[in-house]
């Protein structure tokens, strides 16, 4: 195991330490349980030498978040006779992996994730660094500042594998402590350059639109703002460079748009724990501009220092909820979509926030493949569900049909309001069945216009 040891030539240290692809894959033992960071830091091209010689191998976990390109253990059944795959977060790689039943959804939220990969005994880290800076110091780029501290340097990590790469991954300026990692703590050296790789943000849909359209008016000049990777977020950001003021953005992560924003001058700063949506440009902006500082997972994803953010404006999606407020956040039913993530940190940060608000959001109704329409919002969550959110964690509830407020509020009061928010075809089904329930009755809808 190599320690930091700023007393001997770091340059010496590198070369004696020098290896090739192969020699990594070699030092792979049975037992060993390896964190591989997330997106970029992955080492894609190190993951393909294991598995062409997969039969050299068995009792290895490979623990990390999210593929941002695809890897050939993932879509080959016979892996898992030799590594145990386990992802904390699933985008389209690990949802077509999950159908091949080739990798295990984490389960852990992003707050807990410091602790997930210790439970199954990790000792060894495997990743994408920068070359070394004149003090030996590599920058452990966009994507390994959230778990550089709490994973990479735990001391329970007994074998560090790195791969140094000028052109796949970006730098970022931040501490010694949580950006970089010293040359004389990495026992295996692999020089790997890599081509870069972007994931589009998607855009957003007439049912975002109308979202973002009863969240604005909850967000105020001076705002601390919120917003996930994808379409809704993608609106709350176009809503935002025509609102009065000027805002910050505090989040999980960082995306494309919000540049343009800062450069505007509508956005005055962006503090987030990892890239989101990314284009090179906008890495190029991370490294560069002193507007957005990329922090630890632990100040950044935590609820205890969320709660610490005044005037928070927490937004997050849900695929189901159910009229008490429990959400279903991260499955389709019960087969894994995307994962717990940082939403927790957020929706529980927010609450307790000064001036925090936090929403939660979903479209009413889903088309099946026989283009039949159903509810997302239940009576109760079908059997198979997956609850996310516990119901009192959530404050505004929002659809395209309307913004709901069931922050402490009663169960009934909770009911009523999120009846309205539902789609108009299946209110008065909702209202039916959860009628025969001890949680509400007809007699508690005197004076209730369910349609208005």
């Amino acid at each position: 195991m190599a320690e930091k040891n700023l007393n001997i030539d770091w340059k010496k240290h590198y070369e004696e330490h020098k290896v090739d692809l192969a020699a990594t894959a070699k030092a792979v033992k049975p037992g060993d349980v390896f964190w591989l960071g997330q997106a970029s830091t992955i080492p894609y091209a190190w993951l393909e030498e294991l598995y062409a010689h997969m039969e050299d191998y068995h009792d290895v976990t490979l623990y990390y978040n999210v593929m941002n390109q695809p890897a050939s253990m993932v879509f080959d059944t016979d892996t898992k006779k030799h590594f145990k795959m386990i992802s904390a977060y699933c985008l389209p790689v690990e949802r077509m992996a999950i159908g091949m039943n080739t990798i295990e959804p984490g389960g852990c939220t992003y707050d807990t994730l410091q602790y997930a990969p210790f439970e199954y005994g990790c000792n060894s880290i495997a990743m994408h660094v920068a070359p070394p800076d004149e003090n030996g110091y590599c920058n452990v780029c966009a994507y390994g500042v959230t778990t550089n501290q709490i994973i990479n340097l735990d001391p329970r990590i007994t074998k560090r594998i790195c791969f140094v790469d000028r052109t796949g991954v970006y730098p970022v300026p931040g501490p010694y402590e949580s950006h970089f990692i010293h040359v004389t703590q990495i026992d295996y050296i692999c020089e790997l350059d890599t081509e870069p790789s972007f994931i589009p943000s998607p855009l957003p849909t007439s049912v975002d639109e109308q979202i973002a359209s009863f969240i604005m008016p909850h967000i105020k000049s001076g705002d601390n703002v919120q917003i996930g990777f994808g379409g809704l977020g993608e609106e709350i950001l176009r809503n935002l460079r025509n609102a009065e003021g000027t805002f910050q953005i505090y989040s999980e992560v960082a995306c494309d748009n919000m540049q343009d924003l800062v450069e505007e001058g509508k956005i005055t700063k962006i503090v987030a724990s990892s890239p989101g949506s990314c284009s090179e440009k906008f890495f190029a902006f991370m490294r560069d501009d002193p507007r957005i500082e990329l922090r630890p997972q632990q100040y950044m994803i935590d609820p205890l220092g969320v709660m610490m953010c005044d005037n928070l404006v927490s937004i997050n999606a849900t695929f189901q909820i159910d009229l008490l407020g429990q959400a279903c956040s991260e499955a389709q039913g019960l087969t894994p979509f995307s994962g717990p993530g940082g939403s927790f940190a957020y929706l529980y940060g927010a609450i307790r926030a000064k001036n925090g608000r936090s929403f939660v959001c979903l479209r009413s109704t889903f088309v099946d493949h026989d283009g039949e329409r159903h509810t997302n919002i239940h009576a109760w969550l079908p059997e198979g569900c997956i609850v996310t959110t516990p119901k009192v964690y959530v404050m505004y509830v929002v659809s395209e049909h309307g913004i709901a407020n069931i922050f402490l509020r009663s169960l009934k009061d909770r009911i009523r309001a999120l009846l309205k928010i539902a789609h108009p075809d299946f209110r008065q089904e909702l209202k039916d069945k959860i009628c025969t329930t001890a949680l509400i009755k007809e007699d508690d809808f005197v004076d209730y216009d369910l349609f208005n």
